[in-house]
């Protein structure tokens, strides 16, 4: 009399429907993740604009301190969106696919599928938020004033200078001078053009693994979903 098999195409295609359904909820949770910690940012920003540090921060950068927590404002966002919406969406597809029926498909193929799915929505979700800094970056750049350049007097005549007995400035030939020194232009860290291209950058990364992600996703749900075949 042979001892029953363990491995019967049920419990096999009861595996297949736990490991779909794992994936739906452990995603959930790291968008989850990214939704708290780009939340608990945005709160931060928000206290830096209304209780700001300014009387701490030297003279000629008054406005440094609000640029930052617009800056950090806007790049907690670019966190607690996608996650916000990798949650929902995960979570909507896990609860209507909890009555599902048993699936026959053998769980090898289910596990690859959504295990590939699982890093490269990773991989998409970085590029995202990535994408989501350049554009801030290009927005709302680090700017500050340079320091104002003064200029040294010098003890006692200079030859040639034609003021004999007085200090007269050095002027090095190397740099040009002012001639307005009221007016300085802000400096802005990174660039435009920097910025461009980290986006378009982000933008490949996020849509190459987000492709990706889709179709292995996609096989996936049609493993589980297709009636098994009758021999």
């Amino acid at each position: 009399m042979s001892e029953p098999n363990d491995q019967t195409p049920a419990s096999l295609g009861r595996g297949a429907t736990v490991i779909s359904q794992a994936y739906y909820y452990v995603v959930a949770a790291i968008g989850l993740i990214f939704l708290l910690g780009g939340l608990i940012a945005a709160l931060i920003a928000l206290r830096k604009w209304v209780f700001p540090i300014s009387d701490v921060v030297p003279a000629g950068y008054g406005g440094m301190d609000r640029n930052d927590a617009a800056r950090s404002f806007l790049g907690a966002l670019a966190f607690a969106i996608p996650g916000a919406l990798v949650l929902w969406w995960h979570l909507r597809e896990a609860r209507r696919r909890e009555g599902r029926r048993v699936s026959r498909e053998s769980w090898g193929g289910v596990l690859y599928f959504h295990l590939v799915a699982l890093i490269t929505l990773m991989i998409a979700l970085g590029g995202v938020v990535a994408t989501l800094h350049a554009v801030r970056d290009w927005a709302l750049p680090i700017c500050y004033e340079p320091p104002r350049a003064e200029l040294s007097p010098v003890e006692g005549p200079l030859s040639g200078s034609g003021f004999e007995g007085e200090g007269s400035p050095i002027i090095d030939p190397q740099y040009p001078v002012d001639l307005n020194p009221g007016v300085l232009k802000p400096e802005c860290y990174p660039p435009s053009s920097e910025a461009s291209r980290s986006v378009l950058d982000g933008v490949i990364v996020a849509s190459v693994a987000g492709g990706t992600w889709l179709w292995h996703l996609r096989r996936g749900r049609r493993a589980l979903d297709e009636p098994p075949i009758e021999g």
